[in-house]
């Protein structure tokens, strides 16, 4: 045990061996002179993933799994690995920046109640990418995929974050923050519990801040660093696959934290929705756009049928 040491920095890897190595030097090189332990977690990659994070970086901790036991189960085997205070947890085909790195460490350290915070993220592109996110609820994400709800500051009606900065570029009313540059205070943890491992991917950070807010800890996004992520360099391997545990993630998180009307409501809602997107977008010559709302309403049908299954 090192008692130095005060950020885990933790990064789970399925099948994105380029990108994962890229994420690692960039962690490496970003905490410099910083007193970190690096964990990687690979979950049953085929592509030479965890022998190439042994060959290239043997200081670097890394465990593999011999199957995909999902996101949050593989945090939070690296989360018990470790020993630091701080917990950075980063996406594989993410990579993290000194700024970034100093101002999530600044926004734990200056805000004591601060429970999970994240940064400003863009796009390999340069393209700003949606960070910090209001709850679901049964009608918000449906309303947001109209494209209306920009002209809303309810809520009920935006998935979408309306951020308030602070001189200090912090902002810590929002609900959540996504988990592809996320920092977590182990205190924090040590009360509400790790990730809950129910959740194959998706919606486990959702479902870690709502808790957190539950027992009185802030959820925090800081403007005053940034992280580039390739995004979705996994999920894209298996698209219909992906989205259907996109959506039995969600059923899964409104059935927890709001009951079963909620998930009723909210199925119609995005049911409604995704047809109106299916059929009218190829009248504005949209029919990429159109393919994608039916296979996101087969995966949402799929997600639903599983669920009643199980009871």
């Amino acid at each position: 045990m090192n008692p130095r040491l005060k950020v885990a920095i933790i990064i789970v890897s399925h099948n994105t061996r380029d990108l994962l190595i890229d994420c690692v030097s960039s962690v490496i090189e970003s905490t410099q002179g910083e007193s970190v332990e690096i964990v990687v977690v690979d979950n049953a990659s085929e592509d030479g993933s965890y022998e190439a994070v042994c060959r290239y970086y043997p200081r670097v901790k890394a465990i593999s799994n011999t199957v995909n036991i999902g996101f949050g189960a593989a945090c939070n085997q690296a989360i018990r690995a470790t020993i630091a205070p701080f917990i950075l947890l980063l996406n594989s085909d993410a990579r993290l920046t000194s700024q970034a790195f100093s101002a999530l460490c600044d926004c734990m350290q200056f805000n004591a109640r601060c429970g999970a915070a994240s940064c400003r993220v863009v796009s390999a592109g340069g393209a700003e990418m949606v960070s910090a996110r209001n709850f679901l609820m049964p009608f918000n994400q449906a309303f947001e995929l109209t494209g209306f709800s920009y002209v809303s500051r309810w809520r009920y009606l935006r998935r979408t974050s309306r951020l308030r900065l602070s001189e200090n570029l912090v902002d810590c009313s929002v609900d959540w923050v996504e988990g592809a540059c996320l920092i977590l205070r182990r205190a924090a943890l040590d009360q509400v519990g790790l990730f809950d491992e129910r959740f194959f991917m998706y919606s486990e950070d959702e479902d870690l801040c709502a808790r957190l807010k539950q027992h009185g800890w802030s959820v925090c996004f800081s403007a005053g660093g940034t992280a580039i992520h390739h995004g979705r360099a996994s999920t894209t391997q298996n698209r219909v696959e992906m989205l259907g545990h996109f959506y039995s993630s969600q059923l899964l998180f409104l059935s927890k934290h709001s009951g079963f009307i909620a998930v009723l409501l909210y199925m119609a809602s995005m049911s409604v929705v995704l047809r109106l997107r299916r059929f009218l977008l190829p009248l504005l010559l949209r029919n990429e756009a159109a393919e994608e709302a039916a296979e996101e309403l087969f995966a949402l049908r799929r997600a639903w049928s599983s669920r009643s299954q199980r009871g």
